[in-house]
């Protein structure tokens, strides 16, 4: 391996009632950055209005790098990334989320990448899920590998523009860019994005960003993601993904899932009034739909998803179209005709 080059760090960590996980995950942090022989570094927390002791543990934090704790009302996930960008004094940042353990030669190789081309200076992490006795981890692992296959049926080091972007997984959990990268497509972001606390910053934020540097990506540059574990969080986490969906995808911008996401929202609203007006044509939607459910589980082992995630996509599929499809509605009718009618009224 080429030996690292020597860069300044801050890495930002948006915080909301981390207090839990800050203990577990910011010493991985560190230890990395020890490895990769970054020196130079600071690990900045923004506590975005959490109501447990997220700030008085990220505070007790003895690292063997300076951590640094911002405190804001809730703003969201990109609003706690802005602050913590605004505030780093280092000309390389990394975003990280709270509940994401990096893997300990992560950051070794990912330096040791930085002196080739300028194609090579904005990265977004491999994320491993851990899935150990948790069906709903399980879910998103299978969701991941369905949407991403291109790149998860064979993982491997990949370099993608604009072009390709919607083939390859991306996100803002786990990423690494020059500040003045971020700071451009940051600037951008705040006058594009539909709402800036319930946006889809990890597609759009980056989509913008891959428009004038590749995104890169290697298995060597990996962290795991630990799920939530309650079927309620799930309920809110997919409920959220849904809302932020439509900020990232309801632009005719070239992405493949616009037209898609259009055909959704015109038929879960069309197919109810229908069957509202015609019930005697019920119990053949009832099975149609028990048709596509199957299908769904015999599409996914036929695309060599592990057995145990394709199970639990089974079981969930049919409660998460139902949460993340409000969400979804939601943030349509909340972006696009609440917040119009009310332009139209002021």
């Amino acid at each position: 391996m080429v030996k690292p080059q020597p860069i300044s760090l801050s890495a930002v960590i948006p915080a909301y009632n981390a207090a839990d996980w800050l203990p577990r995950s910011v010493p991985k942090l560190a230890d990395a950055m020890k490895k990769a022989g970054i020196k130079t570094a600071e690990i900045i927390i923004v506590d975005d209005g959490s109501a447990d002791d997220t700030s008085k543990v990220a505070k007790s934090l003895n690292v063997g790098y300076p951590v640094r704790v911002i405190k804001q009302p809730n703003s969201g996930r990109f609003i706690a990334r802005r602050t913590g960008t605004a505030a780093a004094k280092y000309p390389y940042i990394l975003f990280i989320d709270t509940r994401i353990f990096i893997a300990p030669n992560s950051l070794k190789y990912l330096t040791s990448r930085l002196d080739r081309p300028a194609d090579r200076l904005v990265w977004t992490s491999h994320v491993n899920i851990d899935k150990n006795g948790n069906i709903y981890a399980r879910f998103w692992e299978a969701v991941t590998f369905l949407a991403w296959r291109k790149y998860f049926a064979n993982p491997r080091e990949c370099s993608y523009g604009i072009k390709d972007f919607d083939h390859y997984p991306k996100g803002t959990t786990c990423f690494f860019t020059p500040k003045e990268v971020i700071e451009k497509a940051n600037s951008w972001f705040e006058h594009s994005t539909k709402s800036a606390k319930a946006s889809n910053d990890d597609t759009l934020l980056i989509r913008r960003i891959a428009e004038d540097h590749n995104i890169n990506l290697s298995p060597r540059f990996s962290c795991t993601y630990h799920a939530r574990t309650s079927l309620k969080q799930y309920i809110r986490h997919a409920n959220f993904r849904g809302k932020v969906f439509v900020d990232g995808f309801l632009r005719r911008d070239g992405n493949r899932f616009f037209w898609p996401l259009l055909l959704f929202l015109a038929l879960s609203l069309a197919i109810p009034i229908y069957l509202i007006f015609s019930p005697k044509h019920i119990p053949l939607a009832a099975a149609v739909l028990a048709a596509v459910w199957l299908g769904l589980l015999i599409f996914a082992l036929l695309l060599r998803v592990p057995r145990k995630d394709a199970l639990s996509l089974f079981i969930l599929s049919p409660l998460f179209l139902v949460v993340y499809g409000l969400g979804i509605w939601s943030a349509f009718l909340d972006i696009y005709v609440f917040r119009k009618a009310k332009q139209l009224t002021n």
